[in-house]
């Protein structure tokens, strides 16, 4: 069993994708002459399945908004139980007590249990006598689009993957990832995640907190990387014109083919190749 939401669109399109948790897998097709967005899950029941079920699909002209509900959302106040098999996880007045810490996970104010997203920034958005099975199931988002599209992602902690190339692609992350073939313009900004993106043809913006950036061909006339703890890695080609600048606080700054560029560079605790 499991559950699906699918949506079509005609042409090149400007894909605007919203959600908090799981997979998207992009695929840029120049036979394509629609554009397919598949959100999925195994689950059959459940938050995720309510996720799926609930995906806004909104069109207006060349514009296409996906929003998937964050499926891990819940309510928040009062004394919240969470039980993972045979343990018990109390959550009231801040204080957290655990049976054990096998399954638990805390990041930056975050707590995942059982892979359900239990407390965010501190606050817990488990339901009221949240019940945490076991195949809790994982949303996917798999997408078509044909040439010339352009696409915009914003999630908590989705991992994205795109195959193919891009006019601009503007990536949004807390907990998340990016890997990506060829942009013409990219935006990428993750607190915990890396970027790596094949090239990039006309400008780069991109920024992580722990995480690396990496460029494999940059041929652009203005770019920017930026990382707290993290290396930046790019290899310009004699295309790129115009200024690059490279910076991080805790890590290794690698800049190639760049003799030719305005090019800044600055590290804290690291060094500049």
């Amino acid at each position: 069993m499991s559950t699906q939401k699918r949506h079509t669109a005609a042409g090149p399109i400007k894909l605007d994708l919203s959600v908090s948790n799981g997979r998207i897998n992009v695929h840029v097709n120049p036979a394509a002459a629609h554009t397919t967005v598949t959100v999925h899950t195994a689950a059959d029941e459940g938050l995720v399945a309510d996720a799926v079920n609930d995906t806004k699909f909104t069109e207006h002209g060349d514009k296409l908004s996906v929003s998937v509900p964050d499926d891990m959302a819940g309510g928040i106040g009062g004394t919240n139980v969470v039980q993972v098999g045979g343990s018990t996880f109390s959550f009231g007045g801040g204080v957290v007590n655990t049976g054990t810490m096998t399954g638990m996970t805390i990041s930056d104010g975050d707590i995942w249990i059982g892979g359900q997203h239990i407390v965010s920034n501190g606050q817990v958005i488990a339901q009221q006598g949240t019940k945490v099975g076991g195949a809790t199931g994982t949303i996917t988002v798999d997408v078509v689009l044909p040439a010339a599209s352009s696409l915009t992602v914003s999630t908590k902690n989705a991992e994205t993957t795109v195959r193919g190339d891009l006019e601009v692609l503007r990536f949004d992350a807390r907990n998340g990832s990016l890997q990506a073939g060829g942009v013409k313009i990219l935006e990428a900004e993750t607190h915990n995640g890396s970027v790596l993106v094949d090239t990039v043809d006309e400008e780069l913006e991109a920024s992580t907190h722990n995480g690396s950036i990496t460029i494999g061909a940059y041929n652009g006339r203005r770019g920017s990387a930026r990382t707290h703890n993290g290396g930046v890695t790019i290899s310009a080609t004699p295309a790129a014109s115009g200024r690059l600048a490279a910076r991080t606080h805790n890590g290794t700054i690698q800049v190639r083919g760049a003799g030719h560029l305005n090019l800044k560079t600055s590290t804290h605790n690291g060094r500049v190749w």
